[in-house]
């Protein structure tokens, strides 16, 4: 059995930053998008995936890299 989190409106407010810090990076008409997925990806995959947060789909080590993923994706491109 894994050892649930509840996110704090504090680790909450965090991710939403970090999905306005992707939207901005994926504005940048020089950033190769797919390198910085594959390398997010990377990262991701290297951190272990417990604990997680109650509803949560990836582990509490990935929520970072992931909301910026979901803000790089609101830019059309």
């Amino acid at each position: 059995m894994t050892e649930e989190k509840i996110i704090t409106p504090f680790e909450l407010s965090v991710l939403a930053a970090m999905q306005l810090v992707g939207k901005a990076i994926a504005m940048n008409p020089h950033l190769n998008i797919d390198d910085l997925k594959k390398d997010a990806q990377a990262l991701m995959e290297s951190m272990p995936s417990e604990p997680r947060w109650v509803g949560g789909d990836s582990g509490i080590h990935q929520a970072a890299i992931s909301n910026l993923l979901s803000g790089v994706e609101k830019v059309k491109r």
